[in-house]
């Protein structure tokens, strides 16, 4: 459960919109010591997601031109 509520937290951070009550409720219940690492992992896995539609984007206007 505090595993989901650090994701949630992260999430929030990288989309920036969040009510200051909701904001200080989730930072007086996590564990600060593992947030750095939920928040690297995100930011891989959302750095990966973006490359791979970009490689498969440009993967398949490759093969339309025939080159």
């Amino acid at each position: 459960m505090e595993l989901i509520r650090m994701v949630r937290i992260v999430l929030w951070s990288f989309f920036g919109v969040r009510k200051s009550a909701s904001h200080e409720a989730d930072f007086a219940k996590v564990n600060f010591s593992l947030l750095p690492f939920v928040a690297v992992a995100l930011a891989a896995l959302v750095g990966g997601c973006i490359l791979g539609v970009v490689m498969l984007v440009a993967h398949s206007t490759g093969t339309v031109q025939g080159f």
